[in-house]
């Protein structure tokens, strides 16, 4: 017995490392934008600020299509399911670079969107279905830790790309990667040990519905939202904020700078390591408190080392909520609706996300920087009182 239990661990090693290299390539293309707006603008002679909505509808669509690819997941091969996402992203990538109309090439990254998310959808339903409760703050931190490396290499290699060669390069050579690493999820992602559900796909979209009557799930939804609404505006922003007075930053040297977030991948580690000791709940508070004062720290500072530790400290406490919440909910849930309740927790966090970065976009056109501050600042705070709210609610159905 204990042979066997040692084989099956060496068995999982490099399907875990194809799963976080898959998440990390497939959640990167969505952001590969996010560095070079002002270089797309030039490409296809629309304002800078315009270009932003190359981000936003594709983030947008990555996270509406987690509601598609969620409910599947607890119903679908996990193998399918990525392929079908990488092979779809890859080929928009190609189509991306060859389309001479700025309408075409919105249409075309929505689509990377779309694709893009049956992977991330597919992988954490897989990680949440296999892993026993007392470790899931540690397993969803280390899935998110692949999606958060993801973010910061896919911006920063494109803008260095960009920088030598055109946007252009960067796509197909960013394409080019996810091509040879989808060359090995044929052997190396297992079935399941959970049996998908006996419900139809009707069936499991209505179960994925019904997990939406829960106050408490919602609560922790609408935490989600509002938390990536703040970091995903906030961090999109930046780009047009540094790059004008008095910064002056260029994309590499705002790739290097992105680099700071990779502190995101410690507050998982670390998080997803206290949430065994603390309970989830103080630590919960205690990063959504952090988050509020980061915030602040990148609005009102004009140092940039300062800002670049507001941009670490808010990257490290953003991310190490991701554990907790999507443990916490899948402890409120039917094994069987995992997959479900963590897409539709990815699916309000990037829906935030998205929003938050037109939202407030049109917030800095109106009110500049100073204004979007003030309403991070605002959201944040409402934010920690919803999430004092839903602790409540779980503490009152515990007794």
């Amino acid at each position: 017995m204990e042979a066997k239990s040692k084989e099956n661990l060496i068995q999982t090693k490099p399907n875990l490392m194809l799963s976080a290299l898959l998440i990390m390539l497939l959640v990167g293309s969505v952001y590969i934008s996010q560095l070079i707006f002002q270089e797309i603008s030039q490409s296809y002679h629309i304002d800078i600020l315009a270009a932003r909505n190359v981000f936003s509808l594709s983030c947008f669509f990555y996270a509406i299509s987690f509601f598609i690819y969620g409910p599947l997941s607890d119903k679908v091969s996990t193998k399918l399911l990525v392929l079908v996402g990488s092979i779809g992203t890859i080929c928009c990538l190609f189509l991306s670079v060859i389309v001479d109309s700025f309408t075409l090439y919105l249409v075309t990254m929505s689509l990377i969107g779309f694709f893009a998310a049956a992977v991330p959808a597919a992988l954490f339903a897989y990680t949440a279905k296999n892993t026993p409760n007392h470790k899931l703050p540690q397993a969803m931190g280390m899935m998110i830790s692949a999606s958060i490396v993801g973010m910061i290499f896919s911006r920063s290699i494109v803008a260095m790309l960009t920088d030598l060669w055109s946007w252009q390069v960067a796509f197909i050579i960013y394409a080019g990667l996810i091509t040879a690493t989808c060359l090995f999820v044929p052997y190396g992602i297992k079935r399941s040990i959970i049996q998908p559900s006996a419900n139809s796909v009707r069936g499991t979209y209505l179960a994925a519905i019904k997990l939406l009557l829960d106050k408490t799930v919602v609560i922790f939804l609408l935490v989600g939202f509002l938390l990536f609404f703040v970091y995903l505006g906030l961090s999109s922003l930046l780009t047009f904020y540094l790059k004008s007075s008095p910064f002056y930053l260029s994309a590499t040297t705002l790739g290097w700078l992105n680099f700071a977030g990779l502190s995101a991948v410690i507050g998982t580690i670390i998080t997803g390591k206290l949430s065994q000791i603390i309970k989830e709940r103080s630590l919960l508070i205690i990063c959504l408190l952090a988050v509020c004062i980061s915030v602040v720290t990148i609005g009102y500072s004009s140092a940039i080392y300062i800002i670049g530790f507001g941009i670490f400290a808010l990257f490290l406490f953003v991310f190490g909520i991701q554990p907790l919440v999507i443990a916490m909910l899948n402890k409120i849930v039917p094994i069987n609706s995992r997959g479900a309740i963590s897409s539709l927790y990815l699916l309000s966090c990037l829906a935030g996300g998205s929003i938050g970065t037109y939202l407030l976009g049109i917030v800095y056109q109106n009110m500049t920087w100073n204004g979007v501050i003030a309403i991070c600042v605002l959201l944040s705070t409402l934010n920690l009182i919803l999430a004092l709210v839903g602790i409540q609610l779980i503490n009152n159905n515990h007794k």
